[in-house]
């Protein structure tokens, strides 16, 4: 059984150690500036392991989107700063840093660090001592690291200088994800029954469209679609291209009514997008594999050509590109943008700490230019200071921590009321507003949310009211709002990727709930973008706070739970998870049953 996916690698504690343990032995750079405003100057870090004795740094840049080189640009010598003690490996290490100087709105600052060592070792940034790292042993961090040195080195770093901000639309959303094979088959026709669930169920664009007056009474605003680029899989992470569409989902022409009929209703597209890897049936791929000095070799890393490859989570079928390479580069992004011009408003972009931060800075700013509302949103399945990095680089991220934390307080009970509302104010504290955070209870990566709480839902329930109270822009895994689960716990990732429920299969309780929690979000929009802490019971697990004019109450315990409200006017009860709830105006009195929350307005605030 796979266990429960919140960051990957980076789940257990033995992982994190190795990985701390790993890269601390080389020359490291944490992906500072956090992207800098015109005319404010840029403040670069590295931090130096204790395997490197190092001598000088340099940093060389450019500011005309040259790749800089050492003797074509501005180099500015790197000092050191601080000199840390680090009990995990039991040594010294440094931090050495580097101002880029100031710069105007509009200029593409690219650079590079290169140094030498006190025995005359010329090293790049990033630089990883593998005689070092085999006192780790077999690790996944060393496996990582070793796919880092085979890139071209020294590594190109960069960022646009820009004032760019997230559009009021994202901040506003509220998401619906659509795994398109597993979502609608064309009107009047039934879902197949493939012998695998890895197979082919018969969801198409044309069996969306079908369903966009559901998806609009629901209430959503964004319709996130999983790749609908050619690929020989179900799931279509592995695209055999990416400017046209899988046969089997539909053609050129399904893709631009759904575009008129989501228009129609207000509804926005965000495309899945994949730039770490593409299917091995790709022309680029078949090409590389070829013949050696063909145009498409450099865009993948042979370890033995032609059979040996560095690809994805080592599957064969989906061999990596390196994105930074110009016709990679090129192909990617342009790529994107003819999807812009055909109506879609932006782009989830898959497993995005695989590509370079300069890659993603490059491709923000050309689909911008392209439609100046246009989005993006990673995929990092990482820890939270990489996924704050991408600030300026990206609109937003997908928030994994949040979803530990959700899981963590609502299945799992591994935190208190009082260790989840402080663990959600230093989380908001900590990404400020430069990155835009998108919340989801579950996805097609990882058990459903109604599975790991063994069909319950009143847990459902109670974990989206408090999804949808908080400040980020909430998304719903396709059927979750009408009950839609998993036969078995996650072995393989297809077992939380089963077809949508239609008709008299959904559960209608649950779904008119999850249109009454859309319509509470879009009517008080200005109010969740602050919640201060009323009341934190750890004993009867209820927890109270405040959104502007309205208090959000949760009950997290097995047991009905009766709470006399602070002397204040309820004007009315907006929202109960459940029925047998009850508001005693008369005595100020709530009674919450058990795993059950409700949102209530006040007038004196």
């Amino acid at each position: 059984m796979t266990e429960e996916f919140i960051f990957g690698l980076l789940s257990t504690n033995a992982g994190r150690v190795e990985r701390v343990r790993a890269m601390g032995l080389g020359l490291t750079h944490d992906f500072s500036p956090l992207d800098p405003l015109p005319n404010q100057p840029a403040l670069v870090k590295v931090h130096v392991g204790s395997a490197l004795a190092v001598e000088r740094l340099t940093l060389f840049y450019t500011i005309d989107g040259v790749v800089p080189q050492d003797d074509s640009s501005f180099a500015v010598t790197m000092e050191q700063t601080e000199i840390k003690w680090d009990t995990l490996s039991w040594s010294y290490l440094e931090e050495w840093i580097a101002e880029i100087p100031p710069q105007p709105k509009g200029t593409h600052v690219q650079y590079i660090i290169k140094g030498i060592t006190n025995t005359g070792l010329e090293i790049s940034c990033p630089y990883i001592d593998f005689a070092a790292c085999k006192l780790l042993g077999e690790s996944f961090d060393q496996a990582f690291l070793a796919r880092l040195s085979r890139r071209n080195f020294p590594q190109v770093f960069g960022f646009y200088v820009d004032e760019h901000s997230t559009p009021n639309w994202l901040k506003e959303s509220v998401i619906y994800q659509v795994f398109v094979d597993r979502f609608a088959p064309d009107p009047y026709k039934e879902f197949l029954n493939p012998e695998d669930r890895s197979g082919i169920y018969g969801g198409t664009i044309n069996g969306l469209i079908s369903k966009l007056d559901y998806l609009s009474e629901l209430g959503v605003t964004c319709l996130w679609l999983t790749p609908i680029f050619p690929s020989s899989s179900h799931h279509g992470y592995d695209p055999k291209a990416h400017n046209t569409i899988e046969p089997r989902l539909g053609s050129e022409d399904d893709w631009d009514e759904l575009v008129s009929q989501c228009q129609k209703r207000n509804l926005r597209i965000i495309l899945d997008y994949v730039a770490n890897h593409i299917s091995h049936e790709h022309p680029a791929f078949l090409e590389a594999q070829g013949e050696q000095d063909s145009p498409t070799y450099d865009w993948f890393h042979f370890r033995e050509w032609p059979d040996s490859y560095d690809c994805f989570f080592d599957v064969p079928e989906q061999p990596e590109v390196d994105s930074d390479h110009p016709q990679v580069r090129e192909y990617l992004i342009n790529s994107a943008c003819q999807w812009l011009k055909r109506g879609c408003s932006g782009f989830r972009l898959d497993y995005a700490h695989g590509v370079t931060h300069a890659f993603w800075s490059d491709f923000r700013h050309k689909t911008r230019l392209v439609d100046p509302e246009s989005i993006t949103i990673g995929e990092v399945t990482s820890s939270p200071d990489l996924v704050r990095s991408y600030a300026g680089r990206m609109d937003g991220c997908l928030d994994f921590k949040l979803l530990e934390l959700l899981r963590g307080f609502f299945v799992f009970n591994t935190l208190s009321v009082s260790q989840f509302a402080k663990a959600l104010d230093q989380h908001f504290t900590y990404f400020a507003n430069r990155l835009l955070l998108s919340s989801f209870l579950d996805n097609h990566d990882m058990n459903r949310f109604l599975w790991v709480v063994n069909g319950d839902r009143r847990r459902l329930k109670l974990a989206a009211l408090c999804q949808f109270t908080l400040p980020c822009p909430p998304v719903i895994y396709y059927g979750t709002e009408v009950g839609l689960s998993q036969l078995v716990a996650l072995g393989r990732l297809e077992e939380s990727r089963l077809p949508m429920r239609w008709g008299n299969d959904q559960d209608q309780v649950l779904l008119n709930f999850y249109q009454e929690l859309i319509a509470l979000r879009k009517k008080y929009q200005i109010f969740w973008q602050t919640r201060q802490s009323i009341l934190l019971d750890d004993k009867r697990g209820l927890y109270i706070y405040q959104c502007g004019q309205l208090y959000v109450i949760l009950n997290n315990s097995s047991e009905d739970q009766p709470i006399v409200l602070p002397e204040f006017s309820i004007s009315e009860v907006l929202l109960f998870t459940d029925i047998n709830s009850s508001w005693q105006a008369d005595s100020n009195k709530l009674i919450l049953t058990a795993y059950t929350g409700a949102v209530m307005h006040t007038k004196n605030i």
